[in-house]
């Protein structure tokens, strides 16, 4: 294919950009309802508060600005358990504070062992990889590790493809101590011996439902097999997910430590209960005319289409318009 020079723009570095505030998608107040199981052997207890996980000044200073004031239940569980050195697969719907539940933690250890960044290192030594499937959620990892690392000598790099590699690279070669990564590209940067990871101590796979299955299966087992990546036993391998088949628990289990901790809130896979859900069943030719008469009857409201592949959401949208609906399509 043709040479990849896109470079994406730094993301603003000031105070006020770092700590962006963004509307939350869950009801909090009624998903702290929910039940949480913990299986495993000596669980620690769950925490109540921020206050309770005595962090130092600098992370407390940090959480406060970034506007978390109260823990959510997969953030009271993880939180204790991470700290505690265990090894965690934990299942939470999606935009359930996951991100938080891992980040945290992690941060105070590297602060309370003094982590500092090197740009003189020709091959540089992250503490943490954390990996997960697209480039905007591993981008919206590291825009949150920034929040917690403020004002300390800990230095966050994101790395994903579809971007020129030496971008990457230069990222990488200023410092890296919690490098995020999209599998391709980390797998990448490994290859040109650009980082070791004989010093990482935290392995986190978010989405590790996807992360496990056929998609990248492969290069997680080829990154855990590198000579220089320290075995299970001498590293701590976290694990989030929202959905967890049985056939991605028995993966898994080659990636954690046999006294690993299982946390579940709600039903793993469930369905979320502030959503209405209709299923209306439609013969196939009839289905443009169902949606058509839906989104008369919708008016202005704004809607998203689902459709499965990249032709469908391109013809589905143009359709639309010749219906009189405003529509647009994205795919890809």
């Amino acid at each position: 294919g043709p040479k990849v020079t896109y470079v994406p723009p730094p993301p603003p570095d000031d105070e006020q950009a770092i700590f962006a505030r963004y509307q939350t998608g869950i009801n909090f107040d009624k998903y702290d309802e929910n039940i949480v199981e913990v299986s495993g052997l000596d669980p620690p207890a769950p925490l109540l508060a921020f206050e309770e996980a005595n962090l130092c000044q600098t992370l407390n200073r940090n959480i406060a600005k970034a506007g978390y004031s109260k823990l959510t239940p997969v953030q009271k569980y993880s939180i204790p358990i991470i700290l505690a050195g265990r090894d965690l697969m934990a299942c939470a719907q999606t935009g359930s504070g996951k991100t938080v539940a891992f980040l945290l933690p992690i941060v105070a250890h590297m602060m309370r062992d003094g982590v500092t960044a090197s740009s003189f290192k020709e091959q540089q030594e992250p503490e943490c990889i954390i990996v997960a499937p697209t480039r905007e959620l591993i981008n919206q990892i590291f825009l949150e590790a920034r929040k917690f690392v403020y004002g300390t000598c800990i230095r966050p790099v994101v790395i994903y493809g579809g971007t020129q590699a030496g971008h990457s690279i230069r990222q990488v070669m200023q410092g890296c101590n919690i490098l995020c990564a999209t599998p391709g590209r980390l797998l990448d940067i490994i290859g040109r011996e650009k980082i070791d990871l004989h010093n990482v101590k935290y392995l986190v796979l978010d989405e590790a439902d996807r992360m496990l299955d056929m998609g990248f299966g492969l290069d997680m087992k080829k990154l855990i097999s590198y000579p220089s990546m320290p075995p299970k036993d001498k590293r701590q391998t976290l694990m989030f997910s929202a959905t967890f088949p049985e056939e991605v628990q028995r993966l898994a289990g080659e990636f954690l430590k046999t006294d690993y901790l299982f946390v579940v809130v709600g039903h793993v896979g469930g369905a979320c209960s502030d959503v209405h859900q209709n299923i209306l069943q439609v013969p196939q030719y009839f289905k443009r005319d169902k949606l058509v008469e839906i989104l008369q009857s919708i008016g202005h409201e704004r809607t998203m289409v689902f459709v499965d592949k990249k032709k469908k959401a391109d013809y589905i949208a143009a359709f639309l318009c010749q219906e009189k609906i405003a529509a647009t399509s994205i795919h890809g």
